[in-house]
């Protein structure tokens, strides 16, 4: 391959590139921190060269944890670290502090014995770090009684100091889905039709009683024929109902009542026709919640109705 060929090539790439800078600048509408990168990388390529930076173009790569919603529990852990992050500096002073603490203290103890090893506190850090996180490498250890009564201290104390942020960070993280999934299920509820009417605290009573289902593409809800033991309320993706003439459902829609009140089987099969999130209302609940608010009842019947005429 001859070098007129390569200079070819390699003038078509940044023309594509910068190409495709444009229309994410279009698209976008604003210069994002990716953008951002893509810019320097581009301007850094065919002006001045200084550096090969193009390998920053691999933080395209997190542009991902914007466009999927099934990397909904990435993005909140990224904002549980953002939220807890002065626990966790803090946790990692403490770290920093012992760190210090054992290695002057192992200096003193083992410089006389091994000077080459510990010969300053700065070079026993290496062996605080290896102590503290219990990997022991074993290249770098204790000869004095002491040293060693100091380093099992040391690793005892490494589990708890390191167990801290995990601690700090699943609980916060189990508070965040919790608090988002209570949040995004009552605003799902709320906005359906059938219960708008219903007070907010009946609303609230329901979103306790709702079961989270997630189906992927293709895969069957239930089949014709199945017996009716619970309804459905979309919260996003969408469901064929496979009849004469397939119906599609979306978020916001409802399905499976009609065999509850009629306590018959169910008259459709019914399919994701997108990966979907539903939520899972059982009969028995159903029941409990129309005896409170009876015109919930009236409101599915009426519903039922409508869709059996149709």
């Amino acid at each position: 391959m001859d070098i007129p060929l390569i200079k070819t090539l390699y003038f078509i790439s940044i023309s594509f590139f910068g190409i495709e800078l444009l229309l994410r600048i279009i698209v976008e509408r604003k210069l994002s921190f990716l953008l951002s990168i893509d810019g320097f990388v581009l301007i850094n390529q065919v002006f001045f060269s200084i550096y090969d930076l193009r390998m920053l173009r691999l933080f395209r790569l997190f542009d991902i944890f914007s466009q999927s919603r099934f990397l909904l529990p990435t993005n909140t852990l990224i904002k549980t670290i953002i939220k807890q992050r002065n626990a966790l500096l803090g946790s990692q002073i403490m770290v920093i502090s012992i760190l210090l603490v054992v290695s002057t203290f192992i200096y003193f103890l083992e410089s006389k014995v091994q000077p080459d090893v510990f010969g300053s506190i700065p070079s026993t850090m290496w062996w605080g770090i290896a102590t503290l996180t219990t990997v022991g490498y074993g290249d770098v250890v204790p000869m004095t009684d002491i040293g060693k009564l100091l380093a099992s201290f040391t690793m005892l104390v490494g589990i708890g100091m390191f167990a801290l942020p995990a601690a700090i960070l699943a609980s916060a993280y189990y508070e965040e889905i919790q608090k988002k999934n209570f949040l995004v299920s009552f605003e799902a509820i709320a906005s359906v039709p059938l219960f708008q009417e219903l007070p907010i605290g009946a609303v609230g009573k329901i979103n306790e009683k709702l079961q989270v289902r997630l189906v992927s593409e293709h895969e069957t809800i239930f089949l014709k024929g199945d017996e009716a033991d619970s309804m459905f309320i979309i919260e996003y993706g969408k469901v064929k109902v496979e009849i004469d003439q397939p119906v599609y459902l979306i978020p916001g829609d409802y399905f499976g009542e009609m065999g509850l009140l009629g306590n018959v089987p169910r008259n459709a099969t019914i399919t994701a026709a997108d990966d979907s999130k539903l939520l899972e209302l059982t009969k028995l609940d159903l029941a409990e919640l129309a005896e409170e608010h009876p015109g919930l009842f009236k409101e599915l019947e009426s519903s039922a109705l409508t869709r059996s005429s149709g």
